[in-house]
């Protein structure tokens, strides 16, 4: 896309129903962009069709203050919330199926939801060097460094654990 003025936007579109506080563009896809919102969601768009969103990513209970792609996977997208998480999403997940248990947890798209804080976190930051790895600070002036558990992303993890128990 190539602008001809810096005078006005190429274009323009409501992207949420309350004030948008944070947007990130993936370093996978030219197309692909997130924002995040006071109305307690995260949105996703593919630049080429602005007129509607390609999903909306509904999980926190509070306003949403940033987004951030993973800088290892290209479905991973992390959200941080005035409701003190930070979400994990993982866009292959969208539209599968759950159990009514599953469900409880939230949609099939929440990967992960770090509870770890006692503020409102106000940034976060994957590790550039070592995937999984994300720094996330907040507002009582916590700094906190975790890793989510390899079961957690990794699904063959998972079923190899199922074939040596049934080996035992």
């Amino acid at each position: 896309m190539r602008l001809k003025s810096f005078d006005k936007p190429l274009t323009s579109v409501n992207a949420h129903d309350a004030p948008v506080n944070s947007l990130s563009f993936s370093p996978f896809s030219e197309y692909l962009l997130a924002t995040g919102s006071s109305d307690k969601t995260v949105n996703l768009w593919d630049m080429r069709n602005l007129s509607s969103k390609l999903h909306t990513f509904a999980g926190h209970s509070e306003e949403v203050y940033q987004v951030e792609w993973s800088p290892h996977n290209e479905t991973i997208l992390g959200s941080c919330s005035q409701d003190r998480r930070l979400h994990v999403w993982d866009l292959s997940k969208i539209g599968e199926e759950q159990s009514a248990e599953d469900a409880e947890d939230g949609p099939p798209e929440l990967l992960f939801i770090h509870g770890g804080h006692t503020a409102k976190i106000s940034d976060f930051s994957w590790n550039p060097n070592d995937p999984w790895v994300v720094a996330s600070v907040s507002e009582d002036n916590i700094l906190q460094i975790w890793q989510m558990a390899e079961n957690i992303y990794n699904e063959e993890q998972d079923d190899d654990d199922v074939a040596d128990d049934a080996l035992e």
